[in-house]
């Protein structure tokens, strides 16, 4: 399935230094880094742009929303939709096209 996600330019650089598009950690400033990597993805390219718009990434990814790797939800309520959804496994950057920069 294809979906989106807005990013910037020097986040952009970053992800194709690693190699993966895998969200960054949060940063305390005393703490130093926290949490964990996860990246956002939208079916919807609006959504992305609201977010970044300076590059939208264009992402083939199969979600499982049950396996602990996303959090897709499949089977909305009627009436509503799943917007934008975290993955939380890295995505290798062969499956990811520039749509805009």
């Amino acid at each position: 399935m294809k979906f989106y996600h807005g990013t910037s330019l020097k986040n952009w650089k970053k992800i194709q230094k690693e190699g993966i598009l895998w969200g960054g950690y949060t940063w305390h400033k005393t703490e130093g880094k926290k949490g964990y990597r996860y990246t956002y993805l939208s079916p919807e390219i609006e959504v992305a742009e609201a977010i970044n718009s300076e590059i939208i990434l264009e992402v083939e990814y199969e979600p499982t929303g049950i396996r602990g790797v996303d959090n897709y939800g499949f089977n909305p309520p009627i009436g509503q939709t799943c917007w934008q959804f975290s993955v939380f496994v890295p995505i290798s950057i062969e499956k990811v096209k520039i749509l805009k920069r």
